[in-house]
């Protein structure tokens, strides 16, 4: 399978909005999302590139997903770190490497920065394949525990 990546533009907030209601379909705890944020995502991010990106992947030439991810600077680990706020594959290409492959060539390139650090990964407890997915690749569970409290409620 041919896999590619490209950044997404606002071209392409209707395909994003599909793919993103699903993930948050498929996530129990937020079947209450009714509110995409995608073309904000889109917007942001154009503006702040050194902060992140909406990644398009693409499949044989046919759409296969999306990933949001974004970057930051950790005191803890002592370096730039990665992070991967949403990373979903249509059903169609799951189960093929196609996650796995993306992790392993966003960790290949971050680390060309000399200060990259780590990977940050996060999915819903009840992901078993996004789990396994982290297991396979060496991430383990980390112990911290993240609390949210939304500003704008």
């Amino acid at each position: 399978m041919n896999t590619s990546y490209r950044i997404a533009r606002l071209i392409d907030a209707e395909e994003l909005t599909i793919m993103s209601m699903e993930l948050y379909t498929e996530i129990s705890s937020r079947k209450d999302f009714t509110e995409n944020k995608i073309v904000a995502t889109l917007r942001f991010y154009e503006q702040h590139s050194n902060m992140g990106e909406v990644l398009m992947i693409e499949c044989d030439g046919g759409l296969a997903g999306y990933s949001v991810i974004f970057r930051f600077w950790s005191q803890e680990y002592g370096g730039l770190m990665v992070g991967v706020d949403e990373l979903y594959i249509k059903k169609k290409y799951r189960r093929l490497g196609t996650a796995k492959q993306f992790i392993d060539l966003l960790i290949a390139s971050e680390r060309m920065h000399p200060q990259f650090a780590g990977i940050e990964l996060e999915a819903h407890y009840s992901n078993t394949l996004a789990l396994k997915l982290f297991a396979s690749l060496g991430i383990p569970k980390n112990e911290n525990s993240f609390y949210i409290k939304l500003l704008k409620e």
